[in-house]
């Protein structure tokens, strides 16, 4: 036992020598990769976060106060505001037939592509865990008899 605790002793100051096996030692004993937890590019998660909002706001537009006058089931001849009220005219502020409404597809489209982008932009720069370094792929030694 006190034989081992004497080589031990011993071993730490020609471990500590700055010679080639001691670089070695020490480059190769440390880790070899640095993580971070930071987001990538908090400009890019927070323009696509404004993306998201402004084409859910397209899609509750196109769904509600932006919706299109259905004449598909009229008669060809018929017109608005001649024949028909515009789809969501008050009944009490008018004499004509209110048209039936339809929402605004082009409107719809152009919102959920607009959300789909900005969720792939935040989705990018919010990632959280990134490699920083990596450290050396090779071991030299140097063996001499």
């Amino acid at each position: 036992m006190k034989t081992i605790a004497l080589v031990l002793l011993l071993a730490s100051p020609a471990a500590a020598q700055d010679g080639p096996i001691a670089r070695a030692v020490k480059q190769y004993g440390q880790p070899t990769t640095t993580y971070t937890t930071q987001m990538q590019s908090p400009a890019l998660f927070w323009s696509g976060a404004a993306l998201v909002a402004g084409g859910t706001i397209a899609i509750v537009a196109s769904l509600t106060w932006q919706q299109q006058s259905d004449l598909s089931l009229e008669n060809p001849n018929t017109r608005l505001g001649r024949d028909l009220a515009p789809c969501g005219t008050d009944p009490s502020r008018t004499r004509l037939p209110v048209a039936d409404c339809k929402t605004n597809t082009g409107l719809q489209v152009f919102g959920i592509l607009v959300s789909a982008g900005g969720g792939a932009m935040m989705a990018y720069g919010g990632q959280r865990v990134q490699i920083m370094q990596i450290g050396p792929r090779a071991f030299a030694a140097r063996i001499r008899f």
